[in-house]
Parts: C-alpha cells; structure tokens; sequence
C-alpha cells in the first residue's frame, strides 16, 4: 500500500461514503466541481471550499507534506497572477483578494481531485470508456458495411462481401481507450511511490536534499527519471506476462439511485453562472 505520508492519490477510501457510488458519476461530479470552483462567485467557491474539507476529514489524510506544497504551489500561481495587473504596473496590493480567491480555486480543484483518486478504482472508468468504444465500434462497422454499401449501389438489396477481399484490422492497445486511460491515471500514485522510494534510499545513504547541494538534487533527480521509466517498463512486462489482449472481459457495474442523484447535481454545477 502507498505511503499516506507522501503519495495522496492513492486508493484508501477509509470511511468515506463516496466509495459506494458509482465511478462514472463522481467523475461527473469532479468535472463539474472543477469546473465550478474555477468560475463560480467568491461565495460558492467557499462553499465548495468548506464541502471538500468535510469530504476530506472521512478519508485517510495524506500528510502535511502534499498540503503545504499544493498550497504553496496555489499562493505561488495567485501572487503571480495579481503581481501582473496588465496596466504597466509590478504589483498592486488591490489584487489581493483576487489572488486569494484565486488560490482557494486551485486548492479546492486538488482536494476534490484527491478525494477522487483516493474513493475511485480508476479500472472501473476505464472499462465503461472501453464498453463506449466497443459500442460505437460496432455501430461504425455496420453503417460501413451495410448502409453506405446500399446507398451507393440502391439495386442490390443484399450486400454481399467477398470472402477474402477485406480483413479486419489487428487489435491493438488503442482500441482498448479505457486501459490507457487506466495506465494514464495510476501513473500519478506510482510517481509518488518512486519518490519515496528514492527518497528513503538517499536517507539511508546518508543523503540528504538541501537547497544549498545543487549536484545531489540533480543525482535524485536523474534516479526519479529513471525510476519513472523502469515503471512504465515493468507496466508493459506485466501486462505481457498475464496475456493482456485488447478484446478482453469487461465487468461494468449499474447506476443506482444515488449515483443519478450525483449526476443531477452535476449537471446543475455545470449549468452555474
């Protein structure tokens, strides 16, 4: 399991009660939420603020190490933004309060994206987006094969096609999108568990970041990159080992009550002006 100390987008749902719905409708919702909190009045930027602060206390904490950074990062952006006011001037303390509004958008984009990871196994959404694929697939082949074939030739009723004349095409990886998104998302949690394990090496080692050590910073820097490569390698490795094959099973879980519930108040979060 991930080091809740240092990786918090890994999946520890705790007692939260968002890991029973469905992960289609939270990934709904965290569209719409982001959406929101990056448009919406100062008012329901607080509300959605003090919302994903609730949500956060049910899951396990991720440390004070991610916080502080993400919040720094986000004051970082705001100061930027409002030491340029576009009029010729460096810096104009009336823009304050807008940075700060704009701090608590990005903080509350990356509390309810964490809430998302932390609640969501992201093979889930990856096989409704396969199921999505293979559906329109479908309906593309038979337009392809009977429609267009009819229009073009109206005096035949019966299209026929000739034995050996045309073969389907290989699968390959990319007509299985929900696998790559899958991959896409769990590469976030796996990168936080290579810094750690990079990190707790170096201590070991008795070496230690500092901000005055420009050469070791560099050194774990060059270990994290390939340390990130030999992930997406042994990623690959595995997947050929356990046979992966584009057509594979899909287990896809229904919609219930609640999850049409989310969804409704995504839709109105996304409908705010």
């Amino acid at each position: 399991m991930a080091d809740r100390l240092t990786n918090p987008f890994a999946f520890e749902p705790g007692g939260s009660a968002l890991a029973r719905f469905h992960p289609l409708a939270k990934l709904g919702f965290l569209l719409a939420v982001t959406s929101a909190s990056m448009r919406a009045r100062p008012e329901f930027v607080a509300a959605l603020f003090a919302l994903s602060l609730v949500l956060s206390i049910q899951i396990p904490r991720a440390g004070s190490g991610p916080l502080r950074a993400i919040a720094l990062l986000a004051l970082f952006a705001a100061l930027v933004r409002g030491m340029l006011p576009g009029d010729g001037r460096l810096f104009d303390s009336g823009t304050l309060p807008e940075s700060a509004l704009y701090a608590a958008r990005l903080f509350s984009v990356y509390l309810y994206s964490r809430i998302f990871y932390a609640t969501t196994r992201v093979s889930e959404i990856g096989d409704w987006f396969t199921a999505a694929f293979r559906a329109a697939r479908t309906v593309w082949r038979r337009i392809t094969v009977v429609i267009i074939p009819r229009r073009a030739n109206p005096r035949n009723t019966a299209c026929s096609v000739p034995s050996g004349s045309a073969s389907l095409p290989v699968p390959s990886i990319l007509s299985d999108p929900g696998m790559l998104f899958s991959i896409a998302l769990l590469f976030l949690p796996r990168i936080f568990d290579a810094h750690r394990r990079i990190r707790e090496a170096g201590e070991m080692r008795g070496i230690l970041l500092s901000r005055r050590n420009a050469r070791r910073s560099l050194a774990m820097l060059e270990h994290f990159i390939v340390e990130s490569m030999m992930i997406a390698y042994r990623t690959s490795l595995a997947m050929q080992v356990r046979g992966y094959s584009p057509e594979r099973g899909l287990r896809l879980s229904a919609l219930k009550r609640l999850d049409w519930v989310l969804l409704a108040a995504s839709a109105g979060l996304l409908m705010l002006r």
